[in-house]
């Protein structure tokens, strides 16, 4: 009987053990995303209050790699837009350089920053915890792409409104992914190639100096399948 007894106070005390672990393991994954919500908070707040601007000499002087910041209305998505010397970068890091899984948005390193290619690119983790691009999986249902239509897009230049055209799911490695571009007949094709990959399209007229941004994140439909929702961005 003692034995037993000192074998049961044994295992209580592993499972004791366990408990603190785990949950010292749910402490620190808390801390960390709260980390980044401070920290996209802390940023946000460069946006004075009831203007349609953005301080990005203050933002700038924080980390001189935002090039833009994006509000997705009706979503989570209000966060800054960072540009690398790679793509892997903020992957793993925050908007404030900080080691986290949640990584940042940004703009693929091969193109401009002042979004005047053709078709810029921008990234953004799917986090099971609603945060970076996740929300983007809502423009997948039928209604909630019908009912919005914009994502508000701040630059140091202006604040423009995006216009969402399309939502599809396509291969890492589509060519909805190119961003070079020799003759308005190769860029017309781009657009035929949306249209025909699209889940969803809004008919959209391209005037002839208008550009894509396409907001792009991981998807579980197949392997290496990826959510994007393509946006006009005017002249």
């Amino acid at each position: 009987m003692k034995r037993k007894n000192r074998i049961l106070n044994a295992a209580m005390v592993l499972l004791l053990i366990a408990a603190l672990v785990c949950g010292g393991l749910l402490v620190h994954e808390y801390r960390k995303n709260a980390g980044m919500d401070a920290a996209a908070d802390g940023l946000q707040a460069e946006k004075p209050e009831g203007e349609d601007s953005m301080d990005f000499a203050a933002l700038r002087a924080e980390n001189p790699e935002i090039i833009a910041w994006l509000t997705i209305p009706g979503t989570t998505i209000d966060y800054p837009v960072l540009q690398a010397a790679d793509n892997k970068y903020y992957l793993s890091h925050d908007a404030q350089k900080k080691l986290n899984k949640n990584g940042a948005l940004f703009l693929d390193y091969r193109m401009r920053a002042d979004f005047s290619d053709f078709n810029s690119v921008i990234y953004g983790h799917y986090m099971s915890s609603g945060m970076m691009f996740q929300n983007l999986v809502k423009f997948k249902e039928k209604d909630f792409f019908e009912s919005h239509d914009e994502v508000v897009f701040y630059t140091p230049e202006q604040t423009r409104e995006l216009e969402i055209v399309a939502v599809a799911v396509v291969p890492s490695s589509s060519p909805l992914y190119n961003y070079i571009f020799t003759s308005p007949s190769e860029q017309e094709a781009h657009l035929q190639l949306l249209k025909e990959k699209a889940k969803y399209y809004r008919g959209a007229d391209f005037a002839p100096d208008d550009r894509l941004v396409l907001l792009s994140t991981c998807s579980y439909e197949y392997t290496e399948a990826r959510t994007i929702v393509a946006c006009r961005l005017p002249a």
